[in-house]
């Protein structure tokens, strides 16, 4: 990670020119407020995750993948002080890829074998007061209040039929999509739970909320989910004019074999505590699973 210098936004002004893809924080002439843009990238390993590419020397067996999907909603945006305190990053609606609360960053482009749509969006904007911040705090998620509605009455970002499950259970806050292939000469799959684990040819990541109560598929639940399955990232040293928030597919996997399925579940992680799929990448994201804390998180990181 590297260290960024506490910046004003008029310091911030002068570091344009260093980084022609991330704008410095401007005023937007709403009573002092200045206007900040937050990139992210997607990576795999130091490699930009895109469409069409292969990827080899991914997991814990070294698979190769293929991105077919990359969408992730991010929420509770705070720019964090030069005192260590935090400030909320009020979102600017734009009608298609965030409303004044959720973010919806996509890196696919609907071309090879993604699956999505050809519009991407790589950036998070929105105005803080005026002030000297030096660092950058984020959760992956919807919020519990917009989590759980019919997303086909939904205004954007949240109108994605494909980013949800059941109201009951809400959004896929992620939604990562693999074509996988196994490393040449690999040996056989090893037993897991006195089962072969099953021969995968796709792996998925759809983080959500889970046990969210008894009742209709189709109605909300009356109070929050039991495993929320919202991961917050704090970036202490983070310049929003000069540096990006790094999402690393290759770090997060691993861990993982995703040339395999664990025995009785979907392919790859759904987020329900009984899939195996799901252990190590829950800890790579900084996720409690099973009751068990995480060792810490290796999914996010600053360029």
């Amino acid at each position: 990670m590297m260290n960024a210098k506490s910046f004003t936004a008029a310091a911030a002004a002068l570091l344009l020119g260093a980084c022609a893809t991330s704008a410095p924080p401007s005023p937007d002439g709403a009573g002092g407020a200045t206007a900040f843009t937050i990139g992210f990238d997607a990576r795999v390993g130091d490699k930009a995750a895109k469409c069409g590419e292969t990827y080899a020397g991914v997991g814990a067996s070294s698979a190769s993948i293929i991105l077919q999907d990359f969408r992730i909603y991010v929420s509770e945006v705070r720019l964090i002080a030069a005192d260590g305190g935090e400030v909320p990053l009020q979102l600017t609606p734009d009608n298609q890829w965030q409303n004044d609360k959720v973010a919806l960053l996509d890196f696919e482009n609907a071309s090879g074998n993604c699956n999505g749509n050809a519009p991407i969006n790589t950036a998070v904007r929105g105005t803080a007061p005026a002030g000297d911040y030096k660092g950058l705090a984020f959760k992956i998620g919807v919020p519990f209040e917009m989590n759980h509605k019919d997303p086909t009455l939904a205004s954007a970002p949240l109108n994605y039929s494909g980013l949800t499950w059941p109201w009951r259970v809400g959004y896929k806050f992620i939604t990562i999509d693999l074509e996988t292939a196994g490393k040449p000469g690999a040996a056989a799959p090893a037993q897991q739970g006195g089962m072969h684990a099953m021969a995968a040819s796709g792996f998925s990541i759809h983080l959500g909320s889970t046990d969210c109560g008894d009742g209709s598929p189709m109605t909300a639940p009356t109070a929050p989910c039991a495993n929320s399955n919202r991961p917050e990232y704090r970036l202490a040293a983070f310049n929003p004019a000069s540096q990006k928030v790094v999402l690393d597919l290759g770090a997060l996997l691993a861990k993982t074999d995703v040339t395999v399925n664990a025995p009785q579940s979907a392919s790859g992680c759904m987020s329900f505590v009984n899939d195996d799929d799901c252990i190590a990448l829950m800890d790579r994201l900084g996720l409690s699973f099973r009751g068990k804390p995480t060792s810490g998180q290796h999914f996010v990181r600053v360029e």
